[in-house]
């Protein structure tokens, strides 16, 4: 009886948790955030302009970037162990009867997300690092007064922020 009850739970939160194209609501949401967000920000490049650039970057923000890269690195080393690991499991047990099914590769999906997080990290971090800084621009509307913006801390932030939300409502879906 247990079985059967696990069973009919597993298929009504994969109706509730998957579209009709398999895309859950909240990867939809995120790609109509990301295509407003990519037009405000257009209207708003063309309305306002570019502002002027900074040409004094600061060097603790380079430096900043170059231990982050040694930090991420660190962290995207232990998800490939993750990766292999659950990669390695399942391949030990797929010869056992009936676990072929049951066998899924425990948080894989997530370490991917957060691989692909760690790499627009590495990225950035290496943009900032081996350029002095890259682009940077005054933002002159912050409070307390005008202070640095990095082109490459903002795509990092427009990035990985969203993969972050999808981590984490694809636990919390998983969790329900």
């Amino acid at each position: 009886m247990q079985k059967g009850a696990e069973e009919v739970k597993e298929v009504k939160k994969d109706e509730i948790v998957k579209g009709a194209d398999g895309l859950t609501w909240t990867m939809v949401a995120l790609l109509v955030y990301c295509g407003i967000t990519s037009f405000g920000l257009l209207i708003g490049l063309m309305a306002g302009g570019v502002s002027p650039r900074v040409q004094n970057v600061d060097v603790h923000e380079v430096w900043h970037a170059g231990t982050a890269i040694l930090l991420v690195c660190s962290a995207a080393m232990t998800e490939m162990c993750f990766l292999a690991a659950s990669s390695a499991n399942r391949e030990l047990l797929k010869d056992v009867d009936e676990t072929e099914d049951k066998i899924k590769l425990p948080g894989s999906d997530d370490s991917w997300l957060t691989l692909a997080e760690y790499c627009c990290k590495l990225l950035t971090a290496g943009y900032i690092w081996l350029f002095s800084g890259g682009v940077v621009h005054e933002d002159a509307l912050a409070l307390g007064g005008s202070r640095s913006v990095y082109a490459a801390r903002f795509a990092q932030w427009s990035v990985a922020v969203p993969i972050l939300v999808l981590i984490t409502n694809k636990a919390f879906i998983e969790s329900t």
